[in-house]
């Protein structure tokens, strides 16, 4: 009786845990020289400010806005030159919908600004997002942030708020304006040469890794709403309540401009537009 036929080796495999080998071939690159001027591209801008502060209307008078409302502040808010209603985009009740519209830049073929009000409640919807799509030691669910481990879940929350700045690159790239809205918080600042101290900043995770300084670090323009001035005697503050824009910083607030902006820009009044004239040229 004869024996099996014989078989014929079949390709070789890899060891487990290791990848296989493939030659990719990338298309080769021609490389020059130019001006680097971000011709065409939108203006990357972070407004934040206490509540009542204005920045919402101060948003409403940005170039031809589209509104994304996290939260519903917007809806009682009207230009304050025309009168008209805000315009937004409905039905954004999830970090999911966030992103869905986002990528979707038709949305926005008729406006010239993507305005998100505010990215502060936006963190927090990240946090249901994350425990849908982030699993948690061995495969689990996580049902909180402290489920991931020790500091694990902040770098997941990390990693999830910054698909937003993806998103958003598109969108600036093909000429829209950006504009995160974010409320004030006091950030603790670690100081090597002396005592830790505080400093105003937007109100987004400021540990390790820092959302905020994500956030800061992407954007082009950071402006802080605030009082003219204030003093304090004997515990208590004192001072006008002139609004101006800061668009540099100090040692106790964040701020920052990659243009030639002037330090204290007037918001005198609801309809001030004085800092977007700057910024847009009239």
């Amino acid at each position: 009786m004869s024996g099996p036929p014989p078989t014929r080796p079949g390709p070789k495999l890899a060891a487990p845990g290791r990848p296989i080998s493939r030659k990719i071939s990338t298309p080769k690159k021609t490389f020059t020289v130019e001006p680097w001027t971000g011709a065409g591209e939108g203006k990357k801008i972070l407004l934040y400010a206490d509540f009542g502060m204005g920045k919402t209307t101060l948003a409403a008078m940005l170039p031809n806005p589209a509104f994304i409302g996290i939260d519903d502040g917007g809806r009682l808010i009207k230009h304050p030159v025309t009168g008209a209603d805000l315009m937004r985009v409905p039905q954004v009740e999830t970090f999911d919908d966030v992103r869905a519209v986002l990528q979707t830049p038709s949305v926005f073929d008729s406006f010239d600004t993507v305005v998100i009000d505010t990215v502060t409640d936006l963190e927090k919807w990240a946090l249901p997002y994350m425990f849908q799509h982030v699993h948690g030691p061995k495969g689990s669910m996580c049902q909180n942030i402290e489920g991931y481990g020790y500091n694990k879940g902040y770098r997941h929350l990390y990693d999830t708020m910054g698909l937003i700045l993806q998103d958003c690159e598109s969108l600036v790239r093909a000429g829209k304006n950006v504009v995160f809205i974010a409320q004030n918080k006091n950030i603790k600042v670690a100081n090597p040469a002396g005592d830790d101290y505080l400093r105003d900043g937007p109100s987004l995770y400021s540990g390790t890794p820092s959302i905020v300084d994500q956030y800061c670090e992407w954007v082009d323009y950071i402006l802080k709403i605030g009082y003219s001035y204030v003093t304090v005697e004997a515990k208590k503050a004192a001072g006008s309540t002139e609004r101006v824009i800061y668009t540099q910083p100090e040692v106790y607030f964040i701020a920052k401009s990659r243009t030639s902006l002037d330090a204290e820009v007037p918001f005198s009044e609801p309809s001030d537009d004085t800092i977007w004239k700057e910024l847009f040229g009239g």
